[in-house]
């Protein structure tokens, strides 16, 4: 026997789902439309989705599955992604909402449907109900650790996803709207502002903010569509940007993914906004699997009938629930029982599981290297990554407007082990982030060209100066007393160190002037002629001192 499940719960024929520029969409109206719309679609298996427009690509969806079409969504619009999918999708068309959308797919050869609500739609109830075992959806990870990957998702295991966030979190009321700032391609905007909705959880607002004080005027337009308030779906990133700009009133709840959040802020956030922040602990392949509020605990409690597991190589997995077979999960864990029933575990995030680098025989976590980084007073933004898979050295791409790659080096090596300084270092004016705010590691390393690495291996820069106090200047050259310049000598060789670079040998040196204590002075390191490392020391236009030293990365022996 066939097991259906509907395509709205938790609806009546009149309450609204969304609106459009047509205006409100009642149940009733939407289901409507989307019959409408299913009428127009050409006889493929599968439909790209690329509406930019939540309620759109909302409709568009429900279209496409009214017709047993499965919806593909792409993890990005570029065209290179595009043209993978109309190879892996011989049978397959895209619904846009824009023009730019719609000439790019045809420009690729794919039959194009532009998605709006027609306004001879009629009315239509009950809601049509869907097969469980129907391949509803395939999403793709956002290739944060590498290519993307696909994942073909039921709509049994769809609509058990919205069930399990409606027993963690909840739901809405007809007079608070669900608002989310991650693109519905994204499982965590899908599941939350698609799935949600459909599923009973309130309208969704026909916005999605993006700048800091976006938030704010998709409030207005919420209080103007008679929503006096809202739960907001979206990133730490964004709450952050949110949270500087101040109180945004109505906002009733928020709940986080797509990355750790930090305690600090959902802290801020709950105290300034007075509001709870939640977190979710999900992945594409499953979507939610596990929840906090992380002011309260630092451990996250399983969704409803979901269990975790570790096997004996480390690798965890999490089964149950709405969950059709078990999933394999890219990050360590830590289990624990909750002080509820004995069945109640508590799940700890230790990193993902290709997150552990191995350097100079020293381990650590590309994910708290970049926490380090990130907490460097200036640093908006950061990432440590492996340029290629087989480099044995760090790299890292920065955000930090007014600093230069040696002021970061020089905050970094008071920090970590010198072992794990970045090399290259590299100043962007931003990350190249996609969906969920993800930075792709494909794209982190094309960040890192040619040009870009000679640049930032070409040099070391810092200021030192003396103090006048120090023992060694007592007697020396009385009232006049100047630099040895073996302690010039120990400060080039003390700021390769903390660069990841050991002095095995003095080539050539050079004395050209005389500087006193309390000078200030800047240490110039060539290192693109490796082994060799030129080094100057200047005060102002005066060169102080120049010479070569042969070197070795702290990793070679």
């Amino acid at each position: 026997m066939t097991v259906l499940a509907p395509l709205l719960s938790g609806h009546d024929a009149g309450s609204i789902v969304t609106w459009t520029e047509a205006g409100p969409l009642t149940a009733a109206n939407f289901c409507g439309a989307a019959a409408a719309a299913a009428s127009q679609l050409p006889a493929l298996r599968y439909a790209i989705n690329l509406c930019e427009s939540g309620p759109l690509f909302m409709l568009a969806s429900a279209a496409a599955w009214t017709r047993s079409q499965t919806a593909v969504l792409p993890s990005d619009r570029l065209p290179r992604t595009l043209e993978r999918l109309r190879v892996d999708f011989a049978e397959a068309y895209c619904m846009c909402d824009t023009d730019a959308a719609a000439e790019l797919a045809r420009r690729l050869g794919f039959k194009t449907v532009m998605v709006s609500v027609a306004a001879d739609a009629c009315p239509q109830w009950p809601p049509s109900a869907l097969p469980v075992a129907f391949e509803a959806a395939c999403l793709h990870t956002s290739g944060s650790t590498g290519s993307p990957t696909r994942h073909r998702k039921t709509w049994g295991e769809l609509v058990g996803g919205a069930a399990t966030l409606s027993r963690a979190f909840g739901k809405t009321s007809q007079d608070c709207a669900i608002l989310g700032t991650v693109a519905p391609q994204h499982m965590f905007g899908f599941e939350t502002t698609i799935m949600f909705a459909l599923q009973g959880g309130g309208p969704l607002l026909p916005a999605r903010p993006a700048l800091p004080h976006d938030l704010a005027e998709a409030m207005r337009l919420a209080r103007s569509l008679g929503m006096s308030r809202a739960w907001l779906f979206t990133t730490p990133m964004q709450l952050r940007a949110f949270h500087a700009v101040g109180k945004v009133d109505g906002i009733e709840r928020v709940v986080t993914a797509t990355m750790p959040l930090d305690a600090a802020l959902a802290s801020a956030v709950e105290q300034d906004w007075g509001v709870p922040v939640e977190e979710i602990y999900g992945c594409t392949e499953g979507g939610m699997l596990a929840h906090r509020r992380t002011v309260q605990a630092e451990t996250f409690t399983p969704g409803f009938g979901i269990r975790f597991g570790v096997d004996g190589a480390g690798i965890a997995v999490a089964t149950g629930g709405h969950l059709t077979c078990p999933i394999v999960l890219a990050d360590r864990i830590e289990i624990s029982q909750g002080s509820g029933d004995a069945d109640s575990q508590r799940i700890r995030l230790l990193g993902r599981g290709d997150d552990l680098v191995k350097v100079a025989g020293k381990r650590a976590s590309l994910a708290g290297l970049t926490a380090t980084l990130k907490s460097i007073p200036g640093v908006v933004d950061g990432a440590f990554f492996l340029v290629s898979d087989a480099a044995t050295r760090l790299s890292a791409a920065v955000v930090a407007p007014g600093q230069s790659a040696a002021d970061v080096q020089r905050a970094l090596a008071q920090a970590i082990d010198a072992a794990f300084l970045p090399r290259p270092l590299l100043l962007v004016d931003e990350l190249p982030r996609g969906a969920g705010h993800k930075v792709s590691l494909a794209a982190l390393r094309d960040l890192v060209g040619g040009a870009a690495l000679t640049q930032c291996r070409a040099s070391i820069d810092a200021e030192v100066s003396f103090d006048a106090g120090d023992p060694v200047f007592a007697g020396h050259f009385p009232g006049r007393p100047i630099v040895p310049g073996v302690l010039l000598l120990e400060r080039v060789e003390a700021e390769l160190a903390a660069h990841g670079y050991r002095v095995r040998a003095l080539s050539a040196i050079k004395f050209h002037a005389v500087a006193g204590p309390g000078q200030q002075l800047r240490i110039c390191i060539g290192l693109g002629d490796l082994p060799a490392a030129r080094f100057e020391v200047t005060r102002e236009a005066d060169l102080i001192a120049s010479g070569v030293c042969q070197c070795e990365e702290l990793s070679a022996g």
